[in-house]
């Protein structure tokens, strides 16, 4: 493809445009969260950051830089001051290189990359950019785009590919000299036998005083599959697990076409019939508070909602919202432009009452309710759904896609179907929960390092004195006590206009870049009036501080309005990891508890009155980097084990959704494998709630208003 381009003019209603991340198709951008590949087995978070490196084969260093960066935007900013350095050929291979990125975000992402490029249909596909009418277009008027949109082309070429059946599984590297990644060559990627990723799940081994389970998924189904590494959680010993696991699940031996391209073609015996032929809506309102148990939806479940959770944005009434019963399913059907992460459709335990901004649908007889359940939940994770709807938000109503073709069944294939997915995914739960115990433990030895560190230094030797904080003991006597009020001054500056960084402030990860979180929330009209937040500030979650919801901040961008911040006042005096390890260490913790106030354990809130009374030990600014420094040092083993582990998690979590999509629709005929499942088992409670709930208490989540 030639460097200088005809611009070529596109018209937005036409065509499938994107721009920021979290609006409709923002998962094709380079900048999109939720696609990291790993390369020589170094873990990049996103494509964007990989083709900076790209320009650097010459400079590790500067790739490493780059690659450290959470944020796309400062992996692009940390390399700008280089580029006059880039590789000399760069203007050249920038193209090809470009390619083979989107095709390793392709292959290491086939559902979820795929499935947003099929979904945009026939149209043409446009970065609508500010400024760069090379990789993108420019706005000329309103309604339309000019320019040369070379990367937008290259994801219609790779999407075309796709159409015609081409299915991606190795990737050699673009055919350009010099093609390193921290002075290694980058090779060839083969997922045909699964050794790529094999290769790409391997770390360093570290020494950890604990042993990581391996837990065998499907032993009952193929027994030559028994032994004690052979499972999905550890693929790399014994051949192909995946193999193993669905010997028992061929494709069926005739198709036909659906008429949808994310559905593609189905058994030939199976049914296909709109929507409105296999579903219907409930409509039955709660006139009179007939019913008070109040249903949420939550991560793909609905649960009933505490007495002490209904804040927020809820009703005057509840008889405005709509009964549900066990065995209907609810869709979450508002906002799709904005978010393309959550889970939208849930499955009804409980008779109770649910918000009307949903829709509810139940199963007509002929159809298994759970099976019926897994369809739409199909629809969802393929991300089909956000081809329907429309409005100013893409509401969605049954009315959208009541036409829609779905493939039903025999009744008594959608029970194999049904028994299958159940005892299969209670398996992966099985796996997914042990691999998340053990991180909790790892996460404790890492806390454990750093308390012990921050509060009472690196020699053990040293003369101590009373710190004069009863909860805390004797500490170094050569550290200083000071209340935070002489470290740190609050903060007020506002956005203007909202375009920074949105950041998030987690009890787990600290200040991160909201769009590096697979969390989603209903988005604010406007972040204009948001605090700014710039590197070295101190940013608490006042609601959720008690929790440990703050941390310092390593980038620019904006909080929410009702959190704090705080400036060092001498910045000299301050390492900001470590505070930061001190005000998120246990004791701190528990005394954040005691002194926020709130009307309810729940609630508690920490304003700047409380936190400038709070005492802060301080060793001298040199000894401070030198306990970051250790800290790092020591937990460096346990971080790497972390990284594994969630990496396993996120391919068990990528085989589930995958396997359930076949299998739902029809890509292979489960009936032999059900044939030789064991008896059964007791039901495994879904964990997907358990553990990312807590990721949630960094906002208050609330239901969409009616």
């Amino acid at each position: 493809m030639s460097q200088v381009l005809e611009p070529r003019t596109y018209r937005r209603e036409e065509c499938a445009v994107f721009r920021k991340t979290n609006e409709a198709f923002g998962g094709l951008s380079n900048m999109a969260p939720g696609f990291p590949v790993r390369i020589n087995g170094v873990l990049i978070l996103t494509v964007e950051a990989l083709y900076q490196a790209c320009r650097f084969p010459h400079m590790p260093e500067v790739q490493r830089r780059i690659l450290e960066q959470h944020s796309p935007m400062t992996a692009k900013m940390v390399g700008k001051p280089y580029r006059a350095e880039s590789r000399p050929d760069w203007d050249r291979v920038r193209v090809k290189i470009m390619r083979w990125c989107l095709r390793l975000k392709l292959l290491m992402h086939r559902s979820s990359f795929g499935d947003l490029l099929l979904s945009t249909g026939d149209r043409p596909i446009v970065e609508d950019s500010r400024k760069d009418d090379f990789w993108g277009a420019l706005h000329v008027g309103s309604e339309t785009l000019v320019g040369g949109n070379v990367l937008g082309r290259l994801l219609m070429e790779l999407r075309e590919e796709i159409k015609s059946g081409t299915e991606l599984r190795f990737l050699e590297p673009p055919a350009i000299p010099s093609f390193l990644l921290y002075g290694k060559a980058i090779g060839l990627f083969d997922f045909r036998t699964e050794q790529e990723i094999q290769r790409s799940q391997m770390v360093d081994k570290v020494q950890v005083h604990m042993k990581v389970p391996s837990l065998p998924l499907f032993p009952e189904l193929f027994p030559e599959s028994k032994s004690e590494n052979s499972s999905f959680a550890n693929p790399q010993q014994g051949g192909s697990q995946e193999y193993n696991l669905l010997r028992g699940a061929q494709p069926y031996a005739e198709y036909k076409d659906s008429g949808l391209h994310w559905l593609g073609v189905v058994p030939v015996h199976w049914d296909l019939r709109p929507v409105f032929g296999a579903f219907v809506p409930n409509h039955e309102r709660n006139s009179g508070m007939k019913e008070n148990t109040v249903l949420s939806l939550s991560y793909g479940r609905i649960v009933i909602k505490p007495a002490d959770k209904l804040h927020g944005l809820v009703p005057e009434s509840f008889e405005t919202y709509q009964i549900v019963n066990p065995g209907d399913i609810v869709l979450r059907t508002t906002d799709l432009q904005n978010d393309h992460t959550s889970l939208r459709v849930g499955m009804v335990k409980d008779r109770g009452i649910i918000t009307s901004a949903y829709l509810a649908l139940r199963a007509i007889r002929e159809v298994n309710p759970t099976f019926g359940f897994q369809v739409l939940n199909v629809w969802d994770t393929s991300k089909a759904i956000y081809g329907y709807g429309s409005g100013l938000r893409q509401g969605l109503d049954f009315s959208h896609f009541k036409r829609m073709p779905v493939a039903v069944p025999p009744p008594d294939e959608q029970d194999a179907i049904v028994r299958f997915l159940d005892w299969a995914n209670g398996r992966l739960d099985r796996a997914i929960r042990a691999k998340r115990k053990v991180i909790a433990l790892l996460n404790e030895q890492k806390q454990a390092i750093t308390h012990r560190a921050v509060t009472r230094g690196l020699d053990s030797s040293v003369p101590v004195k009373p710190s004069g904080i009863p909860w805390l003991g004797d500490i170094p006597q050569h550290w200083e006590v000071l209340r935070a009020k002489y470290l740190y001054r609050e903060m007020n500056d506002r956005s203007s206009d909202g375009s920074e960084e949105l950041l998030s402030v987690s009890h787990i990860t600290g200040v991160t870049p909201r769009s590096q979180k697979n969390v989603t929330m209903f988005k604010a009209a406007s972040y204009a009036g948001h605090k700014l937040c710039r590197p070295g500030d101190l940013a608490v979650n006042t609601m959720w501080a008690w929790m440990g919801a703050l941390g310092v901040s390593t980038y620019d961008g904006i909080i929410s309005p009702g959190y704090a911040v705080y400036r060092p006042i001498r910045p000299d005096r301050i390492v900001g990891e470590y505070i930061d390890g001190v005000l998120r260490s246990k004791p701190y913790i528990s005394n954040i508890i005691c002194s926020s106030t709130g009307l309810r354990a729940s609630r508690l809130r920490l304003y700047p009155e409380q936190f400038f009374r709070l005492p802060i030990i301080l060793p001298p600014a040199e000894e401070q980097r030198q306990i970051v420094q250790s800290i790092q040092l020591k937990t460096a083993g346990q971080d790497a084990t972390i990284s594994r582990l969630e990496r396993e998690i996120d391919l068990l979590r990528e085989y589930r959704t995958r396997l359930m999509t076949d299998v739902v629709t029809g890509k292979l005929d489960v009936r032999e494998a059900v044939a030789k499942l064991p008896v059964e088992e007791q039901a495994i409670e879904p964990i997907e709630l358990v553990e990312d709930d807590s990721e949630m208490i960094e906002d208050e989540i609330t239901e969409p208003a009616e």
